[in-house]
């Protein structure tokens, strides 16, 4: 903390004046400004230097205006994950001034997570063509995958999962390009069990434009969500769970786990400190412990990340793969759970972290729940 300044104290001593003394018409002309501040200077006064032009000099409302806001900015600093997914960046559109550099803020990177062989790629094609070509010969137009059935689209899976309220989904798309979805946004509202679905998962269901599907349809349905992609290949997803999420998994929702959820090098130092508490404190049913900590604390406190997937060709077996990898979201603010997991799974807990990674917060008669309300939903 700054010290305060004494109000008693005398101002600084001023520097001494030059010891050459001004002459009598400087010192006259010196007292005659003082004395009169504010009469202007008549025009013959001024003599322009030969071959110059006067500078005009902007008034103050001018200079004022030139750097008046041209509308209200405080729809742009609420925290969106929007920034951590897609960073626009014109290095000719600012003026940059001169001065020492300031390191970029650092973004969390993409991690490999899990890899999907999809086909072998046969001597018809070479293994050093673009991918993108390779596949348009292996996959129907506007598809990533080989569909089992002409009508099995990547709408007839999407519709699958929003008719049963399994998710939601919101598509962000580019201010400019309508037409252009940039990424989505994807919340967890439940995850049916086969019991929940019906007593044999052969039987048939029917969306509402007619087609049918069972529960094996259910299940590739939440594989098959993740196949959008750009013409670019930067499409990404924003995944959490909803806020009414009950934390009840089926067994096969641990194979969806391991390919599509974050992996431990992604999480912060303060995560991990909250995900071993969690882990001694909290009392397993017989069920959970088929499941990872991981994924029942990320569950319970609603702790986001990012997904994305491009293709990956191995060239000595000529195996064509798509690589999905993940990464941490920046804006997530680990302090806002801290809380709540400490007051669900009391301790007397230290003043700091171990890490010091951050202070441990009171305690807090909200429940979990509440707090992820107030997550941004897009």
């Amino acid at each position: 903390m700054a010290p305060k300044k004494d109000k008693n104290k005398e101002p600084a001593s001023q520097p001494k004046p030059s010891q050459s003394q001004p002459k009598p018409s400087q010192l006259q002309h010196s007292q005659s400004s003082s004395m009169s501040p504010n009469k202007p200077e008549m025009p013959k006064q001024i003599v322009p230097y030969p071959g110059c032009t006067p500078i005009s000099v902007a008034t103050p409302l001018s200079v004022a205006n030139r750097f008046s806001s041209l509308g209200s900015t405080i729809g742009q600093i609420r925290p969106s994950y929007q920034s951590t997914l897609v960073a626009s960046y014109d290095p000719f559109s600012v003026d940059v001034p001169a001065g020492p550099s300031v390191a970029p803020k650092k973004t969390s990177p993409y991690l490999p997570k899990s890899q999907s062989h999809l086909f072998v790629i046969e001597p018809l094609y070479d293994v050093h063509h673009n991918p993108v070509e390779i596949v348009k010969h292996y996959f129907p137009p506007g598809f990533h995958y080989m569909p089992s059935s002409p009508y099995k689209s990547p709408k007839y899976y999407r519709d699958i999962l929003l008719e049963t309220k399994s998710v939601e989904i919101k598509p962000i798309k580019d201010r400019d390009h309508p037409e252009i979805i940039l990424y989505h946004s994807l919340y967890i509202h439940q995850i049916i069990s086969q019991e929940a679905f019906s007593s044999r998962p052969y039987e048939l269901k029917v969306l509402q434009s007619k087609l049918q599907y069972n529960y094996s349809d259910y299940i590739d349905a939440w594989y098959t969500i993740f196949l959008h992609q750009s013409e670019d290949f930067s499409h990404s997803w924003f995944i959490n769970f909803d806020n009414k999420f009950k934390c009840s998994f089926p067994y096969w929702f641990l194979h969806w786990w391991e390919k599509h959820g974050p992996v431990d090098e992604i999480l912060p130092i303060s995560v991990h400190e909250l995900i071993r508490h969690y882990t001694k404190m909290a009392k397993f049913s017989k069920v959970d412990l088929f499941f990872p900590k991981q994924l029942l604390f990320i569950a319970m406190y609603k702790v986001p990340w990012i997904l994305k997937w491009s293709y990956r060709i191995t060239k000595d077996a000529r195996i064509f793969a798509r690589q999905f990898s993940v990464k941490w979201w920046d804006k997530f603010e680990v302090q806002r759970i801290a809380k709540y997991v400490y007051n669900d799974l009391p301790i007397e807990p230290p003043a700091t972290s171990p890490t010091g990674s951050f202070d441990l917060p009171s305690q807090s008669k909200e429940s979990p729940n509440q707090s992820s309300k107030k997550f941004p939903a897009s």
